[in-house]
């Protein structure tokens, strides 16, 4: 099944307080579906964490982007990473069954 995914990227570089004109609402076709016995799982996003170190990572320059691998800079257009909580909607992966709950780095979008 194909699905009209939604996600939010930064339009450009946040250099002060974020406005809601720095960034985007975008959508994109998506297949809801994994080929079986692959690795593959699809999530939708249930929580995302927004924390005050993305601003850095937001920023066309910041010390904190050079000194911290996971603090690296988002560019304009793409999509923003952060740490969330997602349910299982397929799985090709033995690990995970549908509706299985799961935390980590995920992205602003409402199916991964």
């Amino acid at each position: 099944m194909e699905v009209s995914n939604r996600y939010i990227a930064i339009k450009t570089h946040v250099d002060g307080e974020p406005k809601e004109s720095h960034f985007e609402l975008k959508a994109a076709a998506l297949l809801l579906s994994v080929e079986p016995g692959c690795s593959d799982v699809i999530v939708k996003n249930l929580y995302v964490s927004i924390d005050p170190y993305q601003l850095n990572r937001m920023k066309s320059h910041s010390s904190s982007q050079k000194a911290i691998s996971f603090s690296l800079g988002i560019t304009p257009g793409e999509v923003i990473d952060a740490y969330g909580v997602a349910k299982v909607v397929a799985s090709g992966d033995p690990r995970f069954e549908k509706d299985d709950l799961v935390v980590g780095i995920i992205t602003w979008e409402t199916i991964v």
